[in-house]
């Protein structure tokens, strides 16, 4: 089974720390060395060509609130939109299974 190489980006303290832990114990990933900054990101990935980015956002990028919404109804599609509306992401399924299998099935 063919490696997969993680590039972390914007993941900060405790979180990276964790975040980084886990896809270096699974056996099939690679993660790449270091934690870059968002400005840094298009640059990472031409240099180390990953097969997924993990972003860490912003508190000020999902707003407050935002944690209270996904634990009240964890099983709520939220679709954010970037303020000029090109760009979009679904917060579709909750990690119930786990940070590492959300990750596979993205893979898929």
């Amino acid at each position: 089974m063919p490696r997969v190489r993680a590039l972390l980006v914007g993941l900060e303290g405790m979180t990276g720390d964790i975040v980084g832990r886990l896809l270096q114990a699974e056996p099939d990933c690679e993660v790449v060395d270091g934690l870059f900054k968002r400005e840094e990101v298009l640059e990472a990935v031409r240099e180390h060509r990953p097969n997924i980015v993990v972003v860490g956002l912003k508190p000020a990028d999902v707003g407050p609130g935002w944690d209270d919404l996904f634990v009240a109804y964890p099983h709520l599609q939220v679709l954010a939109v970037t303020p000029d509306g090109r760009r979009a992401c679904l917060f579709r399924e909750p990690l119930e299974d786990g940070l590492l299998t959300a990750l596979q099935r993205a893979l898929e």
